[in-house]
């Protein structure tokens, strides 16, 4: 990360720069007359790669203390520096001086105190050293002067600048924020869509019951909701549920398929011994033959049926006389729709079972931008959850709709997705950008730390480390999360991406928190 010093003068305090933090005794602002000791007071905010310095302290006198307040902020987390050492250097033709404070204060605040020995101008390195931690944070040149009376006349007093935001470290500290410098990006052009990660066409299936009857697991564990099926694996067993309702009927029908069966074989047997007298013809006979055979396939008919009833109440347990509900592909059950022991109806659903490893993001433009879309060279998407973009190559594209729905006015665009460490969840809304040109160098910023403020998109610039600005900004193309910036921001800046609405709410709040680390 390019490094930023931001050396910003105070101006003359009234009193030894009163404001407390961290459990000082001082609160407020001092007030009275003017002693001949009071110096300008001298604030820095610098950046390297892994924290940020705010460190304010009176302007360098020669012989006299300079007390430090120091803050120290770990950026990866963005939390106070709990322990370590801090070390105020100065160094020029004189020599080097150093000031070294052993531990904080308060949590991320170090209170070094300098007493230079020599005037003229040096420069002014702040050292940071912790258990697995390291920074050196050169604030440039400075000037220890003779006097106090020589720094106020060398550091004229300036008003404050308006539309200043103060947010203190012991409010950024604590809750969830972070920064971030704006600088030049590669940007493509893009447009917007909305989405949702959606099973492959192939790549999900619905079990449903064959027959009407009760699920059973035979003899293993039903299926659960996340479990691994490999295709053609045994998930349950479905013991039909015969058209009979119960085993009275089933009697009553073997009994009544005797009965015509016997009524049957006696006509037949007195037809044929009239055919042999040549009183009737021989069609009735056969008529009677035909009867007789009928009434002997219904008995065997309704005996098998009611052996099968017993059979399943018998072994269904076992898994006999039972049919089988085996996984139609390889996947993850996302769905249980019924449980052991229910009865359904031939048709309902049971289980879904879904291949995640390969998943479709189906992308829907809006119908106003379907003439600007022509053929997308990639796409990037966010869901929930999941922090940073997902990459798509022209190479996934699946398809283009050709056309538009009639319901939501949008024009599909589907994109196969790589899921092999199942992370994404079917069924997630994705927010799409849809590549659409060369992509070019554009100032940008994380999308993060746009805010809406009554229709107009404004980000929070930190000028330095307890103080920012409320910027307005024009936007251009959105890509892989960020953002670019046409007008309001410019390269070097820092600003607010985690905890924006924080800092607005502050600013909307219209008070100046008590503040003060006593210099």
């Amino acid at each position: 990360m390019k490094r930023l010093i931001t050396l910003l003068i105070l101006g003359l305090l009234t009193s030894c720069h009163s404001h407390s933090h961290g459990g000082d005794d001082d609160h407020g602002h001092g007030h009275g007359h003017e002693s001949a000791d009071e110096r300008p007071a001298l604030s820095f905010t610098h950046w390297t790669d892994a924290s940020e310095l705010f460190i304010e302290l009176p302007a360098l006198v020669r012989g006299q203390e300079s007390p430090c307040a120091a803050h120290v902020t770990k950026l990866e987390g963005f939390a106070a520096l709990a322990e370590g050492r801090v070390s105020v250097l100065l160094r020029g033709d004189a020599g080097e001086e150093r000031f070294d404070s052993q531990a904080p204060t308060v949590p991320g605040i170090f209170r070094p105190v300098a007493r230079p020995t020599a005037t003229g101008r040096r420069r002014l390195v702040v050292e940071v050293r912790a258990p697995g931690f390291s920074a050196d944070h050169d604030l440039g040149e400075v000037m220890v002067f003779e006097s106090a009376e020589a720094a106020r006349q060398a550091i004229p007093e300036e008003p404050e600048a308006s539309g200043r935001i103060p947010f203190l470290k012991e409010q950024q500290w604590p809750i969830e924020f972070g920064t971030a410098v704006v600088a030049e990006r590669a940007i493509r052009p893009t447009l917007r869509a909305t989405g949702s990660v959606v099973p492959r066409s192939d790549g999900e299936v619905v079990v449903t019951a064959p027959v009407a009857g009760r699920v059973a697991t035979s003899g293993r564990a039903f299926p659960r909701l996340g479990e691994r099926v490999t295709a053609n694996d045994l998930l349950g067993v479905l013991a039909p549920r015969l058209e009979a309702a119960d085993l009275a009927s089933l009697d009553l029908a073997v009994t009544s398929a005797n009965l015509e069966l016997r009524f049957a074989e006696r006509e037949r047997q007195r037809l044929e011994a009239l055919r042999g007298e040549g009183a009737v013809p021989e069609r009735r006979v056969q008529d009677a033959v035909h009867a007789a055979e009928a009434a002997q396939a219904a008995l065997a008919t309704a005996q098998r049926r009611l052996d099968q009833f017993r059979r399943v109440q018998q072994t269904a347990g076992r898994g006999e006389g039972t049919v089988q509900l085996r996984a139609p592909l390889s996947g993850t059950v996302t769905e249980v729709l019924v449980a052991p022991g229910a009865f359904v109806e031939a048709g309902a659903p049971l289980l879904r079972v879904t291949d995640l490893t390969q998943l479709w993001l189906e992308a829907r433009v809006p119908e106003a931008d379907v003439g600007r879309l022509g053929t997308p060279r990639g796409a990037s998407f966010l869901v929930e959850g999941i922090d940073e973009a997902i990459e798509l190559g022209a190479d996934a594209m699946i398809a283009r709709g050709s056309r538009v729905d009639p319901r939501t006015q949008t024009l599909p665009v589907v994109f196969a997705v790589d899921n092999a460490s199942a992370r994404l969840p079917v069924g997630a809304f994705a927010r799409v950008y849809l590549v659409n040109g060369e992509e070019r160098a554009a100032l940008a910023v994380p999308e993060s730390a746009l805010v809406d403020d009554s229709g107009m998109f404004v980000v929070f610039v930190q000028v330095e480390g307890e103080a920012f600005e409320r910027r307005v900004v024009r936007l251009g193309a959105r890509d892989r999360g960020y953002v670019e910036v046409l007008s309001g921001l410019r390269a070097g800046e820092h600003v607010v991406t985690r905890g924006a609405w924080s800092v607005k709410l502050a600013a909307s709040s219209g008070s100046i928190p008590a503040h003060g680390h006593a210099h």
